[in-house]
C-alpha cells in the first residue's frame, strides 16, 4: 500500500536506492518509510513514537503521558511530568548500518552491525507505541547470528536519565522478568486539584542477550504505563500496570501486527499527491500530530507534541486554529475530542473571567491549558492576561465542526453551552465607545503587539462568537440576549480608508510583526472583504512579517491567500517556504528555520491546511464544503481520502482537467449529499462522479 505517493518519480528521491536496504527501498520510494544511514547527533531532532496516551523520542532519556503534569499554576509553572525513559536501549558491541522511521506502520527501525570472534551479525531494533494497546511501549531486540560459528552474547546498555523531579518514583516489585515502579507527582496544578498517581511494569533489561550459533532470535521489551486518572478506580494502578504488562509479554510475537492493524485504519483518511515525493513526505507531518493524540483519550495537544516539553506541553489556540480544522475534516472523532478537552474544562474559563475582577463573565478559555482547564500561563509572560482571541477561535472551532458533522445532539451539548459562555465573556468584556463597541488592552496573534486595542483580529472572532451562538441557538430553538445583534455589528473594525487595508490594531503604523494575523481574516475566518482589500491586506503585511523568527504558519496562510486571490505563481514560494522548517532525516518540524520548539506540529498543521484550504480551495460553510482545486507545483494529481461530511467519508481526486468524487462510507442520514459545479447537480455515489475541475460545492440533496 503506498500512503502519500502512488506515482514516483525516482529521479527526485534524494538518495540513491541502491544504498538502502532492499526491503526498504520500495516503501522509501513512496513515501511510506523515511531512511538515513545514521541518526541525527542532536536527539531532539530523532523520531517519536507516540499513541496519543504514551510517547517518547527514540533515544531520548524521557517520556511523556497525556495529561499528567507537575507544578503549581502558573508559578512553578505546570509542565509535562518526566517519567525516565524505560527502552532507550542500544547494542554498544554494534555500528549503526541503517534506520528509518515507518510513517505507516508508526516504528522506529535501526539496523547495525558487529563482529565477534571474527563472525559477523546483525541486529534489529524496533520501537512503536502501540495504537490499540495505548498503555503500551515496546521495543523489539532481533538478532541475526545465522553466521556464526560461536554462540553470541550480545550487550545491552540502557540510559533512563535521571531520576524525574516530577514523580517521587519507587520500585514496588522487583521480579526476575519486571520491574514495578509507582509514585505520584510533586505538585498539585491548582490546590482544589489532586495529585497524579504514575505506575509502570517493565521488562528487566539483561546486561546482554544470549543467542545460540548460526540461530536468529528475538526479544521483546514491554512498558505497561499507567495512571490515576485512567482506568478502573477500584483496582490499584500499580496492579493494573502489571497486568497490562503479563498480559502483553505473553501475546508479544502478535504486539505489531494489531498495532499496524490500528494505524491502517489512521490512514484511511489521508491527502495524497503523485510525482512529488518530497511533498509526499511533508505530508507525513501528520504522523506527528497522530502520534500526539488518541480520540478516546481527551487531554489535548500541545504545540510541541506529546514526546515533547515544549510549551510545557501545555494547549494554545495552536490546538483549534493550527491542527485542528484538519483533524476536524479528516479524522472528526479526534477533532471532536479536541473540543470534548475544552468543554471538559468549562469551569477553569469560568474561574478565569472571574478572577479578574473586572466584571468579566461567561467562559474566558485560558491562554494556556493543561490537566484544571485553569490559566498556567507563567505570570512573568504578558500573554496569560492579555491574549484573548483564543475564546473567539474556539468559538469558530465549534462552528466549523457542527457545520461539518450536523450532530445537533452534540451542539445542544457540548458546543451550544461553549458558544453561549463564550459570547457572554465577549458582552462582559467589551466596552461601548461613540458609535462602536472596542475591545481595548490585548495582545493580537502578533505577539510583538502587547496592550493594544482593538485587534483586528480578536474583534472579528469576538463577532463570530456572537453569530456562531446566535446560529447555533436558532437551530436548537433556543434565544440568545438582544443586545448580542448590537454588539457583534458594531464592533470596531479598524480600517486605513487611505491605504485600503485592515489595521492590526487602533494605531498601527507599521512595525515588524512576528506572524501572520490580519491576513488569517480572509482564511481561515472568512470574513467578508473585496478580493482588492484581500490582496491589499496580504501584501501590506507579507513586507512587515518576521521572516527569521516567526513560524512557518505565516507562508501557509500567504499561500492560502494567493491562490484564493487567483494568483498560483505567488503561492508557490509561499507553500514550499511553509514547509521548510522539517528538519531531516526524520521530518521534525522546528519552530523556525534556525530552532525554536522541536517537533513543533503546530507547523506541521499549518502547512496541512495550506494544502487542502490552499490548494483544494476547501471551505466549510454553512451549508456546504466548496472547493476550487489547483495543482501544487509538480504534482499531476492529489487526492483526498476520508474526507468527512455529514456523516459520510468522501474520497476526492483531482488532475490537471478533472475532479473525481466518490462515497467511500456513506452516514446514517437518509438524505444523499451531492456536488454542484458549472455543468449542474450530481449524486455522490460509490461510482465516481467525474466533473471538470473548477469551482465546485458538496451538499445535502
Amino acid at each position: 500500500m503506498t500512503l502519500y505517493h502512488w506515482v514516483v518519480c525516482l529521479c527526485l528521491i534524494p538518495l540513491v536506492l541502491s544504498e538502502i536496504p532492499s526491503d526498504w527501498a520500495p516503501r522509501v520510494a513512496a513515501g511510506d518509510m523515511l531512511y538515513s544511514p545514521t541518526e541525527p547527533s542532536d536527539v531532539r531532532l530523532m523520531a517519536s513514537v507516540g499513541n496519543g496516551y504514551i510517547a517518547t523520542t527514540v533515544s531520548s532519556d524521557t517520556q511523556y503521558v497525556g495529561g499528567v503534569y507537575n507544578g503549581l499554576s502558573s508559578l512553578t509553572p505546570s509542565h509535562r511530568a518526566r517519567i525516565p525513559a524505560t527502552l532507550a536501549i542500544a547494542t554498544p558491541q554494534t555500528s549503526i548500518t541503517a534506520t528509518a522511521l515507518d510513517l505507516e506502520r508508526a516504528i522506529y527501525y535501526r539496523r547495525s552491525q558487529g563482529t565477534m570472534s571474527g563472525d559477523v551479525f546483525k541486529v534489529e531494533q524496533r520501537w512503536y507505541a502501540h495504537r490499540l494497546h495505548h498503555h503500551l511501549l515496546v521495543h523489539e531486540i532481533e538478532v541475526d547470528a545465522t553466521e556464526c560459528q560461536s554462540d553470541l552474547n550480545l550487550a545491552l546498555s540502557s540510559s533512563p536519565g535521571s531520576n524525574s523531579s516530577d514523580i517521587n518514583f519507587g520500585v514496588v516489585q522487583q521480579a526476575d522478568q519486571y520491574t514495578l515502579v509507582s509514585g505520584s507527582t510533586l505538585q498539585r496544578e491548582e490546590p482544589s486539584s489532586s495529585l497524579v498517581q504514575v505506575a509502570y511494569a517493565t521488562t528487566v533489561i539483561p546486561d546482554s542477550l544470549f543467542v545460540p550459533k548460526a540461530k536468529a532470535s528475538t526479544f521483546f521489551f514491554i512498558t505497561a504505563t499507567v495512571t490515576s486518572i485512567d482506568g478502573d478506580d477500584n483496582i490499584p494502578i500499580t496492579e493494573r500496570a502489571k497486568n497490562e504488562w503479563s498480559t502483553a509479554t505473553a501475546a508479544a510475537p502478535e504486539l505489531m501486527d494489531s498495532h499496524i492493524t490500528e494505524w491502517a485504519k489512521l490512514w484511511s483518511s489521508r491527502i495524497m499527491v503523485s510525482d512529488n515525493l518530497a511533498l509526499a513526505q511533508a505530508i507525513s507531518s501528520i504522523y506527528y500530530i497522530l502520534s500526539s493524540i488518541r480520540d478516546d483519550w481527551n487531554y489535548g495537544v500541545s504545540p510541541g507534541g506529546l514526546a515533547s516539553n515544549g510549551y510545557n506541553g501545555h494547549m494554545f489556540w495552536d490546538q483549534e486554529t493550527w491542527m485542528y480544522p484538519t483533524f476536524a475534516l479528516f479524522y472528526p472523532a479526534i477533532g471532536r475530542g479536541m473540543l470534548h478537552y475544552r468543554f471538559d474544562r468549562i469551569q477553569g474559563a469560568e474561574l478565569k473571567a472571574a478572577g479578574y475582577n473586572r466584571g468579566y463573565n461567561g467562559t474566558m478559555f485560558p491562554w494556556e491549558s493543561a490537566f484544571t482547564g485553569e490559566e498556567v500561563c507563567p505570570t512573568s509572560a504578558p500573554t496569560g492576561q492579555l491574549e484573548q482571541h483564543i475564546s473567539g477561535d474556539i468559538a469558530f472551532a465549534i462552528q466549523q465542526f457542527y457545520r461539518l458533522s450536523g450532530d445537533k445532539a452534540w451542539l445542544r451539548e457540548q458546543g451550544f453551552p461553549m458558544l453561549m459562555g463564550i459570547a457572554t465573556f465577549w458582552a462582559s468584556r467589551v466596552a461601548q465607545d461613540g458609535d462602536y463597541y472596542v475591545i481595548d488592552g490585548v495582545i493580537p496573534p502578533d505577539e510583538y503587539a502587547v496592550n493594544v486595542n482593538n485587534s483586528v483580529y480578536t474583534n472579528v472572532v469576538a463577532k463570530i462568537s456572537f453569530d456562531a451562538a446566535k446560529s447555533a441557538a436558532l437551530i436548537l430553538g433556543e434565544t440568545t440576549p438582544t443586545e448580542w445583534d448590537a454588539i457583534a455589528s458594531k464592533l470596531k473594525i479598524p480600517f486605513d480608508d487611505t491605504l485600503q487595508v485592515h489595521l492590526e490594531y487602533d494605531g498601527y503604523k507599521g512595525d515588524l510583526i512576528k506572524q501572520a494575523d490580519v491576513i488569517l481574516l480572509g482564511y481561515p475566518l472568512m470574513y467578508p472583504m473585496s478580493p482588492t482589500i484581500r490582496k491589499n491586506d496580504l501584501v501590506y503585511y507579507s513586507a512587515r512579517t518576521d521572516i527569521k523568527n516567526g513560524p512557518a504558519m505565516t507562508f501557509g496562510m500567504s499561500a492560502v491567500a494567493w491562490l484564493e486571490l487567483g494568483e498560483p505563481e505567488m503561492a508557490t514560494d509561499e507553500f514550499v517556504r511553509s514547509y521548510a522548517n522539517i528538519q531531516q532525516p526524520f521530518n521534525v518540524w522546528t519552530e523556525t528555520p534556525n530552532g525554536g520548539t522541536v517537533n513543533f506540529i503546530t507547523g506541521a498543521g499549518g502547512f496541512l491546511q495550506g494544502l487542502w484550504a490552499g490548494y483544494g480551495g476547501v471551505r466549510i460553510l454553512e451549508n456546504e464544503i466548496t472547493l476550487n482545486p489547483i495543482l501544487p507545483q509538480n504534482v499531476t494529481s492529489v487526492r483526498y481520502d476520508g474526507l468527512s461530511y455529514l456523516g459520510n467519508r468522501i474520497r476526492l481526486e483531482f488532475s490537471e482537467n478533472d475532479i473525481q468524487v466518490s462515497l467511500m462510507e456513506g452516514g446514517q442520514s437518509t438524505q444523499k449529499i451531492g456536488i454542484t459545479d458549472s455543468s449542474g447537480v450530481h449524486p455522490i455515489t460509490e461510482s465516481p462522479t467525474v466533473v471538470p475541475r473548477g469551482p465546485a460545492s458538496i451538499h445535502l440533496l
